[in-house]
């Protein structure tokens, strides 16, 4: 489980930002953390699809913060996963908190854990963000860079890349190019792609999805550059929603 490899301590704010599964990733992790008694918000300062049957205890939705602490505070009686929401949106979808409120939530709302999906992906397995993105609350302790590992060694475009114009750009690089480990590990570290706008204190994770259908060759190279840059605390991968384990170099597990 996520939970019993990374250390989650008390009051922690997560965020999740990049693509390739950050809604299972919260709703998995909450659910992880509530099962050893953690009281958990799932949040968005983005927009996402009601939670699934499951995925979470219940839903508590308003705009103003002394309401949601109100209904949060009252739900702990009967709940340990919870879910916030500013509003409901058209096509199924509710609409984010304000940056400011998930902080509010942990330190006034009696949450334990606060995890946030800070971002947008459209279902994409890569991205760069937009001038506006992600949306990361200042006060994240924990930041949780995802990328499915199946655009590793494929060529950049819309079928797999979340604004591949802006990865192109940052990259210095062509639409139709092929995603290089050494193309990847360059986003990943960037100021401008998938670190943009984490806090400085900030303990940072790589997050690999979807890593059955990839050459291990091919991830080994991204681990390394990724981890020599100094940026990322450790890299975790997933051949499946809900099953990590810390990557491995040469046979080995990559030291935390």
């Amino acid at each position: 489980m996520l939970s019993d490899i990374i250390a989650i301590p008390p009051e922690s704010l997560i965020s999740l930002v990049g693509a390739g599964g950050k809604t299972t990733t919260m709703y998995t992790l909450a659910s992880e953390l509530a099962a050893k008694g953690k009281r958990v918000v799932t949040t968005t300062t983005t927009n996402i699809y009601f939670p699934k049957r499951g995925e979470t205890d219940t839903l508590i939705v308003s705009t103003e913060t002394p309401t949601l602490l109100k209904m949060v505070s009252s739900a702990w009686k009967q709940h340990h996963r919870v879910t916030v929401a500013g509003r409901a949106i058209a096509a199924g979808k509710i609409a984010g908190l304000k940056s400011d409120q998930p902080y509010e939530l942990l330190i006034k709302g009696g949450a334990d854990v606060v995890i946030v999906e800070a971002d947008g992906a459209r279902h994409s397995m890569i991205k760069a963000p937009a001038e506006h993105e992600p949306l990361v609350p200042p006060q994240t302790t924990i930041a949780f860079l995802l990328m499915s590992a199946e655009a590793l060694n494929q060529p950049l475009s819309t079928e797999i890349a979340h604004r591949p114009e802006r990865i192109a750009a940052m990259l210095g690089i062509n639409q139709g190019d092929v995603l290089t480990p050494r193309y990847v590990a360059r986003l990943m570290i960037s100021d401008q792609g998938a670190m943009k706008n984490i806090p400085e204190d900030a303990s940072v994770y790589l997050l690999l999805t979807h890593i059955l259908a990839v050459q291990k060759e091919l991830i080994h190279e991204v681990v390394e550059l990724v981890l020599r840059s100094g940026k990322v605390k450790r890299v975790l991968c997933s051949p499946r929603p809900g099953e990590w384990s810390p990557a491995k170099l040469h046979g080995n597990s990559e030291d935390s």
